[in-house]
């Protein structure tokens, strides 16, 4: 593979573009990047679609495939200023694909550069920089290489190494697309569903009610109370666990304060099937009771609960009226939720029903004392039971990672992290793998240069491909094999 280079004069010991040794510093970098970096993806949170993946989606244009529903390339777009036209209006594939090439060719600093041409380079083979000049090119032989046949959605999963997607679905999602996705022939990869019970939780929303009801149908069962809806849930969660469950995902913009109990939680919902709009501190005082249902659902079912915090939804109201939610513009929160968190997970390790947890945080100032409240919560046979989760959406950058990836080791274990995810609806994401894995490598091998730890490559190799591999595999039960950590 080669890289153009000639747009930017380089002067002596300049390396070229997202050259062969991107991100890997030292000889002991780029050699420890080629025992470890290659083993299969597991991407155990993302937001890819399991009825394109079931479909073989097809993409008439890298637009479609690349800014169709990438929010990191629309929030760029945004920044740069560009008319929303652009981004997710009527302009054509064309002009929208070179308005984002015009940014991104001088977006320096910007994951989302690194990411765009990392796409380009491992899928179309594309080694050109991208800016305003190369797009009308970069376009057509983006596109010419779509209509092949190998460029359908699974093919490009099966480009990218990607052994397991963990989709994120709806409890009330009839996951017909996971069923026909099981019994593909030549398509190996493993889709398995993740539970996402947000409707539910929302309980203040005009949506709750419509949601509950759509709940009741589907189970077919009458929701009066606080325990009917209980054993609703647990009827879904008990459909998603035969279809290959084993995570659930709650995202929470605040992490309820105080505890409340189920009787609590069962007059507060009476009064909203009755019609009666709830306070802020109503909702909180719900939602903490039904997480912690939930959680000891999750736990007897041996899945692992993950908890998004901090994110700061629609917060551009015009704009989201017109475009509609989650569409990239949603902001990192004010929430310190230690302390609560303490509780919440204290409580259900008090009646032993605590599952395995990852903690996410789009506040990397809450990194350390998320890492070190996972360490009180240990668990026999399961490293890091309680864990850190990976940087996570605006921290999904080289700082980003490499602040989490040291905080982790630093007070916690960082042999046992479970790596990395794409929280991703693109198809073409998978090269932020890579980018990971370069980024934890480099950092091992300053550790190992530093000779702040023995420059022994099984062992190292070992702990790589772990926080690669196969720790997911094992935290999260995938029926896939182990890669192994032998050099």
């Amino acid at each position: 593979m080669t890289h153009d280079t000639a747009s930017a004069p380089t002067g002596a010991g300049t390396r070229p573009f997202l050259g062969p040794d991107f991100l890997l510093g030292s000889e002991t970098a780029k050699r420890l990047f080629a025992l470890a970096g290659s083993v299969p993806v597991v991407d155990y949170h993302c937001h890819l679609s399991a009825a394109e993946l079931a479909d073989d989606r097809r993409f008439a244009t890298i637009t479609e495939a690349w800014l169709g529903a990438d929010h990191y390339k629309w929030r760029l777009m945004r920044g740069a200023g560009v008319e929303e036209r652009l981004i997710t209006g009527d302009a054509s594939d064309l002009e929208k694909f070179q308005a984002f090439a015009a940014v991104v060719g001088r977006a320096i600093g910007n994951p989302v550069q690194h990411w765009a041409h990392l796409e380009l380079q491992r899928y179309f083979d594309i080694d050109d920089v991208l800016d305003a000049d190369s797009a009308r090119d970069i376009y057509d032989r983006a596109n010419a290489k779509l209509q092949q046949p190998e460029f359908s959605a699974r093919g490009l999963v099966k480009a990218s190494g990607v052994e397991v997607i963990c989709t994120t679905d709806d409890p009330l999602d009839t996951l017909e697309h996971h069923e026909a996705l099981a019994a593909a022939d030549h398509f190996d990869t493993l889709v398995v569903p993740g539970f996402r019970p947000d409707g539910v939780l929302r309980i203040e929303r005009d949506a709750f009610l419509p949601y509950v009801e759509r709940l009741a149908a589907l189970t077919g069962s009458e929701i009066s109370d606080f325990e009917s809806l209980s054993a609703a849930l647990e009827q879904r969660i008990a459909f998603f666990d035969e279809r290959g469950c084993t995570v659930s995902d709650q995202s929470l913009e605040i992490f309820p304060k105080r505890p409340a109990t189920d009787e609590q939680a069962d007059a507060l919902l009476r009064r909203r099937l009755a019609g009666e709009t709830l306070s802020a501190q109503d909702a909180d005082d719900f939602r903490w009771a039904l997480m912690r249902r939930l959680a000891k659902l999750y736990h007897a079912r041996d899945w692992v609960m993950e908890l998004h915090l901090n994110a700061l939804r629609d917060a551009n109201p015009r704009l989201m009226r017109s475009i509609g939610h989650d569409t990239g513009f949603d902001a990192i929160g004010e929430d310190r939720p230690i302390e609560a968190l303490r509780l919440f997970l204290g409580e259900l390790e008090d009646d032993d029903t605590l599952p395995r947890t990852l903690l996410f945080t789009v506040d990397e100032g809450q990194n350390k004392q998320l890492a070190v409240l996972a360490t009180c919560f240990p668990g026999e046979g399961i490293a890091a039971k309680v864990q850190l989760g990976n940087a996570w959406w605006f921290n999904d950058t080289i700082a980003g990672m490499a602040a989490q990836i040291r905080t982790f080791a630093e007070v916690g274990y960082l042999p046992a992290a479970v790596g990395m995810v794409t929280d991703s609806r693109s198809f073409l994401s998978y090269p932020r793998h890579e980018y990971f894995r370069r980024i934890v490598v480099d950092i091992v091998a300053q550790w190992v240069d530093a000779g702040e730890f023995p420059a022994n490559d099984a062992t190292l190799v070992s702990i790589l491909r772990d926080i690669f591999h196969d720790n997911a595999v094992r935290y999260f039960r995938f029926d896939v094999p182990l890669a192994g950590g032998a050099a």
